[in-house]
């Protein structure tokens, strides 16, 4: 079970509790399936949230057939049965090692959401663990939506 909401009238958010059994590092993706759309069609959708946190996000843009009934099943539903799987993929450059102390993240659009995710585990790695991180600039450029 998973809970849909609009975040805007282009981005839609789907957030379920992080169970013990799933694990991720920041930055990778899930392939998605919402039964109530379609059983057989199965979507690449980057992992929003970090993994220390208790829920698992996924931010994603309308854009196409199946993200426009996303959006409109999130019109009318608050709860919804997904299917996923992964996390695959992982990050090019050793993020997870103390090799760097200074970090730029650029993204742009939805390519946001890795980003995020990244960003938020090293904070919490600052914060909560003594990561040594002088700096992180993070970039995001979004077209104006008019």
């Amino acid at each position: 079970r998973a809970t849909i909401s609009l975040m805007t009238d282009s981005v839609i958010e789907i957030k379920f509790i992080k169970t013990k059994s799933f694990d991720y590092n920041p930055g990778q993706y899930v392939f998605l399936s919402v039964p109530e759309i379609s059983l057989f069609q199965w979507h690449p959708f980057s992992l929003s949230s970090s993994p220390h946190s208790d829920h698992v996000t996924l931010h994603i843009r309308r854009a196409g057939n199946w993200t426009g009934e996303l959006y409109k099943l999130a019109q009318r539903k608050r709860d919804i049965s997904i299917l996923f799987e992964g996390p695959y993929g992982s990050v090019g450059v050793d993020l997870t090692s103390d090799r760097y102390k200074m970090i730029m993240l650029l993204s742009g659009g939805i390519g946001v959401t890795p980003m995020q995710s990244i960003t938020h585990q090293l904070m919490h790695e600052h914060e909560n663990h003594g990561r040594d991180l002088k700096k992180i600039w993070f970039v995001w450029s979004a077209r104006d939506p008019r």
